[in-house]
């Protein structure tokens, strides 16, 4: 929550510098993100009347005179569309600075001088979402009745000499998402009284009581009050209410609407006004949705309510989204005159469930989500009427309508001085605690040894002692307390041996080049089970921040290629991504975590070069990048085997399993052209990758990579062609040659394959360069020969091969 040092200052007398200030409140426990001073940086910019207004000929352009306090009037070529003479505005004078540290300099525009700049709010810094829209795409003019003169700078008036504190707030202290919360934070802090006024209400006009029947199921809204103000003159807000709404974060709308979310800042409690027209026919229900309802908000979104929705109706079709926000068709508009007002208590579990199934959080959802202030219904609605009495000249009839009125008693918590001296480690006295308490204005009654504190309702979240132990150490000084070691058996540190193997395999890939890349464990089912062999059942969240992220990923390959697709949108095509991460199942009926790593690439194997070597990314190339890895870890090439899989979302033949000894542990290919074509990024792109199961390939790991000599006896090569069925594939040649070459073989590769004029149709020819070596003598051709003569034996008896 932003909230304003100045406003703090109507509740407590503060003389901290607001920085400092800052400090003492994140020690305490809540966060300040930041503190923004809004004026810091600008100068020179001040309140300037406009004399005159000039229509120039041809353009968008008005030529103005403006009395900026000087003694004489300066001139000044502006180009909003609202400028005209008798306003009020913010003038940027010569040698200005505005936002984004802009100066501002006399120059000439289409040949006539201009001697400043009358601004726009978002040009001296504001947010687009918090200028009154009717100044978005203009300058801004101040208020008729604004206490201002020209030449005066223009920070106090538009509230920009505030310091603002972005209280970053967890979900336990939801107390502080109110300017009174936030003055009872800072007020325990700084050891001062806090000032918080009730609200003395006249109600001026008649009874109204008897002219809506409202029906509400208290499990859904266990508070439901209703107030009617009557003759309202819809116009904008006062400029001090305008300066507390934007310096919240919040754009100013009207004195009605604006006073609704003046209140809610104030006091936390969130507040709806109604168009009374709305309750013309007496009738209002508090219910759920039923199927197939429809609503369109002030956002003009329209909705398909859920029957897990609460909704306010006319007795027939729906005005608002309870807690969240209200309806088109209920809105305040300029021919509104009267007014029902709303300060309501709704299911908080339900309000937060509605703002994330219609992507609708709002501030007034934010704060029944985490709770708020029972206390402060009333309050809130009488203040508001009291508002709109002074502010919009309405009159207040007599009467509160209380639907549903359940009371919060407040919570007595009971401990003991013993006891929170002992969680925190401390020695803190029973005064200095009771004075604790007193800070906190939480009655404290002690007997000896024993505390019975009174919590009031505004502190919701505190209800057992250990909540007490925590407001005491915050407030007495976490750093106040003695450090001292804890008892504790010591535990060496260290990675396990598979933690060291990961890591070691990580960095192996890091060195051929690869980025790591991390991606979400959530992604959709359908992504979940892609370019996975054997699915398994999958791991859903119950409630999903999105349809996208509802299920935790079996495999790696879905994150790099969505990584893919965002980089091949910003034009960056040479990819090289690597991922080692979890993935999850939910096979045989308990919840599993597996280690994987995966890889893409795409592009060219190496940069453009001047010498035009450009190689493209393929098979081959990624099977060696991984046969490299795999090599690095001590598993040799003759203990894996690739056999063609069909794999969703992996092309059809260009697809392999990975084994190793007959163990699948992966895959390796292209992703599916189905796959790329569905993503525009990615249309045309050739995506190649492997995915590894390092769970089933570290327990293969029990050996060590050796270095050793450079062999000291020459090594010899010998080629050998083949024909054979187009259906026999490389790998099975391959297992033969192994099987029947004899121990002095090394190292084998394919040279050459063809298929074309010169063989039969089913058939094809492939070319082998197979190198043998004896480490330890020298070889003889009569030992190879016999090798070669074992091996095409053996190929023409086992799959039918003729020798070229």
């Amino acid at each position: 929550m932003l909230v304003s040092y100045n406003w703090l200052q109507d509740f407590l007398k503060l003389n901290q510098d607001p920085n400092k200030l800052a400090d003492e409140i994140t020690r305490t426990g809540i966060e300040i993100a930041s503190v923004n001073h809004p004026e810091k940086g600008l100068k020179k910019i001040v309140v300037g009347h406009i004399l005159d207004c000039k229509k120039v000929e041809g353009t968008h352009l008005n030529l103005t005179h403006v009395d900026v306090g000087e003694n004489d009037p300066i001139q000044i070529v502006c180009g909003a569309p609202n400028v005209a003479a008798g306003q009020n505005v913010i003038v940027a004078l010569h040698g200005a600075r505005i936002a984004g540290n802009v100066k501002i300099k006399k120059s000439k525009l289409r040949g006539m001088q201009s001697n400043g700049m009358i601004c726009a709010l978002q040009e001296i810094g504001f947010a687009d979402g918090i200028v009154p829209e009717k100044y978005v795409d203009g300058i801004y003019v101040f208020p008729e009745d604004a206490d201002i003169k020209p030449g005066q700078d223009v920070y106090q008036a538009l509230g920009m000499d505030d310091y603002i504190l972005d209280f970053d707030i967890t979900p336990n202290r939801a107390d502080t998402l109110s300017m009174e919360g936030a003055a009872y934070e800072v007020g325990a802090i700084v050891d001062e009284k806090v000032n918080v006024e009730d609200v003395t209400l006249k109600e001026d006009g008649p009874d109204w009581t008897k002219q809506i029947n409202p029906v509400v199921d208290p499990k859904l809204a266990p508070k439901y009050y209703l107030r009617k103000v009557t003759g309202v003159k819809i116009a904008d807000s006062p400029l001090w209410m305008q300066r507390r709404l934007w310096n919240a974060g919040i754009r100013p709308i009207n004195n009605v609407v604006d006073v609704t979310n003046y209140i809610m800042l104030l006091t936390g409690q969130p507040m709806h006004a109604y168009d009374a027209k709305t309750f013309a026919n007496g009738k209002l229900v508090v219910r759920k949705a039923n199927k197939g309802e429809k609503l369109t908000l002030l956002n003009d979104k329209l909705v398909d309510l859920d029957p897990n929705d609460i909704i306010i109706t006319d007795g027939d079709k729906p005005v608002m989204m309870a807690g969240v926000m209200g309806g088109l068709n209920s809105e305040i508009t300029s021919d509104t005159t009267d007014v029902i007002l709303e300060s309501a208590i709704f299911d908080p579990t339900l309000i937060r469930k509605a703002a994330l199934r219609h992507a609708n959080r709002t501030e007034a959802s934010r704060r029944y989500e985490k709770g708020v202030n029972w206390d402060n219904t009333e309050k809130a609605i009488n203040m508001a009427a009291l508002l709109l009495r002074n502010d919009a000249s309405a009159t207040v009839d007599a009467g509160i309508i209380k639907a549903t009125d359940q009371q919060r008693k407040p919570v007595v918590v009971h401990t003991t001085v013993s006891y929170i001296n002992k969680v925190l480690g401390s020695e803190i006295s029973s005064e200095e605690m009771l004075n604790i308490f007193k800070r906190l204005n939480f009655p404290t009654e002690i007997d000896g040894n024993k505390l019975t504190v009174h919590v009031p309702n505004r502190r919701w979240d505190i209800s057992i002692p250990a909540d007490l132990v925590e407001e005491v150490g915050r407030l007495y000084g976490y750093d106040n307390l003695k450090s001292t070691a804890p008892v504790l058996p010591e535990t060496h540190g260290g990675y396990s041996v598979k933690e060291t193997m990961i890591r070691r395999i990580k960095r192996i890939v890091q060195g051929q080049g690869m980025m790591e890349a991390i991606s979400y464990s959530l992604t959709s089912p359908e992504k979940a089970v892609r370019y996975t062999k054997d699915p398994k059942d999958l791991v859903k969240v119950q409630w999903p921040l999105n349809s996208s992220r509802s299920t935790m990923r079996q495999n790696l390959m879905t994150g790099l290629v969505d990584a893919a697709s965002y980089n091949m949108a910003r034009k960056q095509k040479e990819l090289a991504f690597y991922e080692q991460g979890r993935v999850y199942d939910h096979d045989g009926g308990t919840f599993n975590e597996h280690e994987h790593l995966a890889t893409l690439y795409s592009g060219t194997t190496y940069a453009e070069n001047w010498q035009h070597l450009n190689q493209k990314v393929d098979f081959y190339f990624v099977k060696g990048q991984l046969s490299n890895l795999l090599t690095a870890i001590g598993i040799n090439d003759d203990e894996v085997e690739y056999k063609p899989e069909a794999i969703a979302g992996m092309h059809p033949t260009r697809t392999a399993g990975i084994y190793i000894n007959d163990q699948y542990v992966g895959m390796i290919g292209m992703v599916a052209h189905a796959v790329t074509m569905k993503d525009k990024a990615l249309r045309g792109a050739k995506l190649y990758g492997y995915e590894l199961n390092l769970d089933t390939i570290i327990p293969m790991l029990n050996k060590k990579t050796v270095a050793k000599e450079a062999p000291k006896f020459p090594a010899i090569e010998r080629d050998l062609s083949i024909l054979v069925d187009k259906d026999v594939d490389n790998q099975e040649i391959e297992n033969v040659i192994r099987a029947n070459a004899g121990k002095y073989l090394v190292n084998l590769k394919v040279i050459d394959v063809y298929q074309g004029v010169h063989v039969d149709a089913n058939k094809k020819s492939l070319a082998y360069n197979l190198t043998f070596l004896n480490e330890k003598d020298t070889l003889t051709d009569k030992v190879v020969n016999k090798a070669m003569d074992n091996i095409t034996s053996y190929l023409e008896k086992d799959i039918n091969a003729k020798i070229r």
